[in-house]
Parts: structure tokens; sequence; C-alpha cells
């Protein structure tokens, strides 16, 4: 059951007190200005009063249309109504309509002010009856040309019951204009369609970018720890028998960690929102960089580029490295130290990208469960591209990753 006075516990429902009296002090400086109209034009009070009024709207009107003010009062909105409105995008330029809207709402604003103002002056005739008796009664009160004379002791007790009542309508009709004021609020100053439309684009922009930042982290420091690790196991057999080819390993180890902090520190600064990270440059004409260190590691790969790699766009040619660094980073884990076939071809209209590799008896489903193969799906699909990968068709014990990405949408 819904309880009638638990509006009136609230601390919230009386918002409208204070910024009714804002929306009436907007009203102070035009209003001057205001009054030349009705000062000017004939007639009798009330058409003045009339003309008065319809000045003072235009003014304010007025002052709402400048592109900041939206700004403002959303602000003001938030703060003093308790809304969760929607501050308008940065750096964007306010429509006419908005500018337009944010009008209508400074006009609503100082009106209701007024209009609160003016209710709550009529309401509290009915609040002043208890307080004169309380007072010692026999002061007569004029209300709107009525003569009311409040009785002293018994005879005025008629005024208490009076006084509760416009007690509580008064805080009802607060309450009431706090709702009007949010109502307004929302619909005036909330985002429109195009707003929010482009809002869900720049969230979709975050989120894709936040995605692009974790298949980096994960090709990049993925496909390291990957041949660091192999390489650390051959230079730990061949520490004694043949150093050089230890150096060799510890030295790869280096280079690779390397370009790792690089990508880690191009990863973070873009969290930090830093502008001056920049992304570290990675073609697809650096995977044979890969193969090599795979090999000092004691990997056996099978490497071959064909076509003009150099010529790719440099966007679809990033991609296309991080794709081959995942693929042969998820074949090192399963196939090492079975041998690993990488065939890069640049062809006419698509670029072909395929990695095989042995499988072991304990892993039927290489990368089953971790984030490489979804991952490599979602670059490939980002690059409208296709993405086969599985046990190969003729019984053998072989896992294919196969990626065929078309070049026309990338020239």
């Amino acid at each position: 059951m819904v309880n009638p006075l638990k509006p009136l516990v609230r601390i919230g429902s009386y918002r409208s007190v204070p910024f009714g009296l804002l929306g009436m002090a907007i009203t102070a400086i035009p209003f001057p200005i205001a009054l030349i109209p009705a000062i000017l034009i004939p007639g009798d009070v009330r058409v003045k009063l009339v003309y008065g009024m319809l000045a003072m709207g235009v003014l304010v009107a007025l002052a709402g249309l400048p592109g900041p003010m939206r700004r403002v009062g959303v602000w003001f909105a938030n703060q003093m109504l308790g809304t969760r409105i929607a501050q308008p995008l940065p750096n964007t330029k306010v429509a006419w309509a908005a500018r337009g809207r944010s009008a209508a709402w400074l006009v609503v604003h100082a009106g209701l002010g007024w209009v609160m103002f003016g209710v709550g002056v009529f309401l509290s005739f009915g609040f002043a009856l208890p307080l004169v008796w309380l007072g010692g009664g026999g002061s007569p009160i004029e209300f709107f040309g009525e003569r009311v004379t409040v009785e002293s002791g018994s005879a005025g007790l008629w005024t208490l019951p009076i006084g509760l009542v416009t007690l509580l309508v008064i805080a009802y009709v607060l309450a009431g204009f706090t709702k009007l004021y949010q109502y307004s609020a929302v619909a005036l100053l909330g985002p429109s369609a195009a707003e929010r439309v482009a809002a869900a684009e720049v969230r979709a922009n975050h989120f894709e970018q936040r995605n692009r930042l974790a298949r980096e982290l994960h090709d990049s420091i993925g496909h390291t720890l990957t041949t660091s690790t192999i390489q650390a196991a051959a230079a730990a057999e061949l520490v004694e028998s043949e150093p050089h080819l230890v150096r060799r390993a510890l030295g790869t180890i280096e280079e690779s960690s390397r370009a790792a902090l690089e990508d880690l520190d191009h990863v973070l600064g873009l969290l930090r929102e830093d502008k001056s990270s920049r992304e570290p440059e990675r073609r697809l004409i650096e995977v044979a960089t890969l193969a090599e260190r795979a090999r000092s590691g004691g990997a056996v790969i099978d490497y071959e580029l064909t076509g003009p790699a150099a010529e790719l766009p440099a966007t679809l040619s990033r991609e296309a490295y991080r794709i081959v660094q995942e693929g042969l980073t998820n074949a090192l884990r399963h196939a090492h130290p079975g041998p690993v076939t990488v065939r890069v071809a640049v062809l006419a209209d698509a670029l072909r990208i395929e990695i095989v590799n042995p499988l072991r008896e304990s892993a039927v489903t290489p990368d089953r469960g971790g984030n490489g193969l979804p991952g490599l799906t979602e670059r490939v699909e980002a690059l409208r591209g296709e993405l086969v990968a599985g046990p190969a068709v003729d019984g053998e014990p072989l896992w294919r990753l196969v990626t065929t990405i078309p070049l026309r949408s990338h020239s």
C-alpha cells in the first residue's frame, strides 16, 4: 500500500524551493527592460501586465539560446533537482533545435518559480489564521477583499485544523512542483534521438578500442612469453655444451622482450589517454623476424612470404602481422618441437595466411578455452575476411589455420 505521507518526509521532495527561487532570480536582470513596453504601450493595467510578461518571456528565452546554456542548465538540474541528465558530448556543435529546447526550459524554469510563489502566497492565508489565534486573536485578516476575524480562546480553535491542512497542502504543492521541474528538465534538456545515437557510437568506439587493446596485449605479450619460454628451455639444455647458442637465445629473448615492452607502453598510454603515446609500427614483412626468433629457440619454422607485402595498406599490414603472430604463438604452444609451416601470400584480390602445425595427442583442440582464436576471429571479421581453424580434413594429426582477407575494401 502506498503511504501518502512518504513524499512529505523526504528532503528531496522540496528541491523545488531553492530551484524556484533561482528561476525567479533569473528574471531580475531582464525585468527593467521588460517594463519598457509595458509603460509605453497604451491600455489598462491588465494589458500592460500581459505585454510585460510577454517581453519578459522573450528576454529569458533569448538568454537560453547560447550553446553553453544547455550545459549549464543540465549541471544545475542534476545538482539541485537530483536528475541524471547526460551532459552533451564535448566539442560538438549545439544544434538550433537543442538551443530552442534550452530556451524553452529556461522560460519554464522562471515561469514555474513565479507560479509556485503565487500559490504559496495564496496558501499562506490558511497558515496565518492559527498564528493570529496563537498571538491572542481578535485581529482581523483581510484576504482578497474579504475580512476574517479570529476570535481568542476556544472560539478560535477552528483555525488549528485549517492551519494543519494548509501545511499539508503546501508540502504536497512543493513536492508536485519538484516533480514538474524534474519532468521538464528531462524533457527539454535531455538528449535528443540524434544525440543518443552519437553517444551510443562513442560508447561503441570506446568498447571497440578496449577490445582492440586487449587483443594487442594478448597477441604481443603472449607471443613473447611463448617464444621466450621455448628459448629459455633450449638454452638451459645447451648452457654447458654450446654457450654461443645460449648467448644467441638470450639475445633473442632480450630483443623480443623489448618489442613487447613497446607494445605494452603503447597500450598503457592509451588507457591513460596519453595523446603522446605512439603505436609501434608492425608490418607484415616483419613476420620473418618472428619466425627467426622462434627458430633461435629451437623451433622448426618453415616460413614463406610471396607477393608485394610492402605495398599493403598500413592498417591491413599491421593487422596481418598480429594475425600471424597469434597464429604462430598458438602453433608453438602445441607443436614444439615439431615443424610449423607458415605461408603468407599477397594475391591480386586477397591476402591469404595459412599456418599448419602437428597436433599433440593431449591437445586435440589447441587454444581450447583461451582467447587466441576468439581474438583472431574478431580481427579477421573486422577486416571483412574469413577464418577457418581446425584439424586437417585428411585425417592427419595436423592443425590448420587459414585466413583470407579481401584487398578491395582496403585499397
